[in-house]
């Protein structure tokens, strides 16, 4: 209420400006109004594989007689001919009006039921005629890697794989899982709508052995039904090239110990995430490269994620640094965090995430005080003035966004939290852990290059007499 009488004591001051009103007008010129009668003045006989799209792609309006039919595109791709040629095939059945949606595909509403099996048919001739949308094999990216400077892994990419092998399955005419959402996105950044989807995941990378290894975190939980319902949380990463399998697994579960109508997010919910964690345990493993290089390459990416000039020392081990195991260490906190978050102790959850930040601080401060305290304040203060004011643990990007997340979250610790700031807290310790990680390979990188680098060579000067 106040912040009400706020902003209406705000309007009262300002002078009117035409320009607040005056784009309304045009709006009408995207309304959209059926064709009088339908192109096809008699019954057309249906290609093939018209039912299946019919169950999937097409939805009947309110108004009788008209159905709205969605364009499948995978991945969100179309090519000029198919985009030049499904323009033709909107002004023969719904004028000139065509949607596109959040998950990458078209819609064309007001469609004459009559005009469905002609429309198909006509789709089908330019490739466009796939089951399918909005459906579990619907799954939505964003470029990734492919085109965004800021993608980490590729999104595109594992969202072909999955798309492939859940349509193998035919998995979108599943009643209990064809209404199930998989989104995917190459950063940290909420392109591909992981965060909402039932099975999300999000690109980070790691490094093993001194290599770097694609990874991606697995969100579960999220609800894209009743308007985002809510936000998914991370149980952890896996490597990129055992996602398929980490979605098998989690699917065929689901199917075999589902209750009554259950959905998938309740299903997460009642076997709890630390059970889920467990069941997923062995594919976050990483083999070595030597025994399987194929973990060390992205989805359709033939190039290596190497640091480069890697040799093995005589005994073959690899060296950690103290801020391997205190990331290690923080990940395990943000998920006692999450843990506490579904029991509903959003005070001890909100704790716990702080806690876990802490952590992971403290670890990359051990690269340069290996006797830092415990002490928060001490971690808070050298924290600073080693990462924060130097810019070292600022994202190439996003700037000081993640390092903030560990001071507001010390500032308000007292504060009595809901579970919606406690599942905020949660989150933002996920990705100020994330964060940390980046920055120790950063720093990991800049230490290889230092020692690589040929010792300094004396000037010397020569002058030349004519």
């Amino acid at each position: 209420d106040e912040f009400r009488r706020l902003v209406l004591e705000e309007r009262e001051a300002l002078q009117e400006d035409p320009k607040w009103t005056d784009w309304i007008d045009s709006t009408k010129d995207a309304a959209e109004s059926p064709l009088e009668k339908p192109a096809s003045t008699e019954p057309v006989a249906s290609a093939q594989g018209f039912e299946n799209w019919a169950k999937t792609n097409v939805y009947r309006q309110r108004q009788p007689g008209f159905a709205a039919a969605s364009v499948t595109l995978p991945l969100g791709d179309i090519s000029s001919y198919q985009l030049r040629q499904l323009a033709t095939i909107c002004r023969r059945y719904v004028k000139d009006t065509i949607r596109t949606t959040v998950e990458q595909n078209f819609l064309l509403r007001w469609v004459h039921e009559l005009d469905l099996a002609a429309l198909h048919r006509d789709l089908v001739e330019i490739a466009l005629g796939d089951p399918g949308a909005q459906t579990i094999v619907d799954v939505t990216a964003c470029p990734g890697t492919d085109t965004c400077k800021l993608g980490i892994a590729s999104a595109r990419g594992l969202a072909a794989v999955l798309r492939q092998r859940l349509a193998a399955k035919n998995l979108q005419y599943d009643e209990a899982i064809k209404d199930l959402r998989i989104k995917v996105s190459g950063c940290f950044n909420a392109c591909g709508q992981h965060h909402l989807a039932e099975i999300g995941f999000y690109g980070v990378g790691r490094t093993i052995n001194n290599y770097k290894v694609p990874h991606f975190r697995v969100l579960l939980g999220g609800r894209w039904t009743e308007n985002a319902k809510a936000f998914g949380l991370s149980i952890g990463a896996v490597p990129s090239k055992r996602i398929p399998e980490t979605v098998d697994r989690l699917l065929d579960r689901y199917l075999r110990e589902r209750q009554n109508s259950e959905h998938f997010s309740q299903f997460v919910t009642r076997i709890g995430k630390k059970e889920v964690k467990a069941m997923l345990q062995d594919l976050m493993v990483v083999p070595p490269h030597d025994v399987d290089p194929s973990f060390y390459t992205d989805w359709s990416d033939a190039r290596q994620f190497t640091i480069g000039d890697i040799t093995a020392g005589e005994c073959a081990g690899e060296v950690v640094s103290l801020a391997d195991f205190g990331i290690a260490a923080a990940e395990d906190e943000v998920f006692e965090a999450q843990l506490l978050l579904d029991e509903g102790n959003a005070r001890r959850a909100a704790t716990k995430a702080l806690g876990s930040m802490l952590t992971a601080a403290q670890g990359l401060i051990k690269m340069q005080n290996r006797d830092i305290a415990d002490d928060p304040e001490l971690i808070l203060a050298e924290f600073r003035e080693r990462f924060y004011d130097t810019k070292l643990f600022f994202d190439p990007f996003a700037g000081s966004k993640f390092a903030r997340y560990l001071y507001i979250a010390y500032e308000t610790r007292n504060e009595e939290p809901t579970s919606e700031l406690a599942h905020q807290r949660v989150e933002e310790a996920q990705l100020f852990i994330e964060a940390a990680h980046a920055c120790h390979a950063r720093m990991l990188e800049g230490q290889r290059k230092r020692k690589r680098r040929p010792p300094a060579v004396d000037a010397i000067s020569t002058s030349a007499t004519l």
